[in-house]
């Protein structure tokens, strides 16, 4: 979500009233979702938001960004230097993840569809046709044959099951889809490591809320430093068509993340 500070409680000394904020504030395990025009938040989910976007578009950010940077910083500590792939490249969490990878100095290259390729150079990371080329071919072309530093997998399943082919020896794979059945032997063949990444355990435990403030903050500040910008859907949906945002997901038409103005009447 994306708001206007209206009232602060005690021991809130972070925002104040009239403060523009966004956060990654609830829905889940019982917490008040941002499907209304008022929510009483827990203040350490929340940060400044960056001063260059719009409401609409700083609404877009907290999820996928929260999610990407769990995995790719804290998780799999991505530095200058590396070459990192990232599955799934032009998706929600995906087009987040390549544009803090290459914030972060390393070398970006992402799989996609080919309708995706020319928004993913536009980025400046090299697109990889997962339909066109084998996973032997690409890590072939692209890292001769050595493999990825780190591979970042947003879609699960079969994408896990590469991502675990295309790492280096030593590397590390991260997913944020990390379910389901899965053989690890390539991944040991590699000595490579993997961990996960489960975004919402700070809102159903209340733990390390804190750390989601905190990376909010870090992408206000990319955001503002132009490095750093949502890919958001063409389509303005208000609070009473909010069931047809929903519908736009699940038939896959959404080109980057829905969002719903609660505040505005869309004709």
């Amino acid at each position: 979500m994306a708001g206007i500070v209206e009232a602060i409680g005690a021991g809130v000394d972070a925002f104040k009233p009239g403060d523009a904020v966004y956060g990654m504030t609830g829905g889940v395990g019982g917490i008040q979702g941002s499907l209304a025009r008022y929510a009483a938040i827990d203040a350490a989910l929340l940060a400044h938001k960056p001063a260059s976007l719009s409401m609409h578009d700083a609404a877009a950010l907290p999820l996928a960004f929260i999610t990407s940077y769990a995995g790719i910083v804290d998780r799999a500590r991505v530095r200058a230097g590396q070459t990192v792939l990232v599955q799934g490249g032009a998706g929600g969490v995906g087009h987040m993840s390549v544009q803090l990878v290459r914030a972060l100095g390393a070398h970006v290259f992402a799989t996609a569809s080919a309708g995706n390729h020319e928004y993913i150079a536009g980025l400046g990371m090299t697109p990889i046709d997962y339909r066109a080329m084998s996973v032997e071919q690409y890590v072939a072309a692209h890292t001769n044959g050595a493999g990825f530093d780190v591979v970042v997998d947003t879609a699960g399943g079969a994408s896990l099951d590469a991502s675990f082919a295309a790492v280096k020896h030593f590397g590390h794979v991260v997913s944020a889809l990390g379910w389901g059945t899965h053989a690890l032997a390539p991944l040991s063949f590699r000595e490579a490591s993997y961990s996960g990444v489960f975004t919402l355990h700070p809102l159903l435990t209340g733990q390390h809320r804190a750390h989601h403030g905190e990376m909010l903050r870090e992408a206000a500040r990319l955001v503002d430093e132009g490095r750093l910008a949502p890919r958001v859907d063409a389509r303005r949906f208000d609070l009473l068509g909010a069931e047809r945002a929903y519908e736009a997901l699940l038939d896959g038409s959404a080109r980057g993340k829905i969002v719903v103005d609660v505040e505005t009447q869309v004709g």
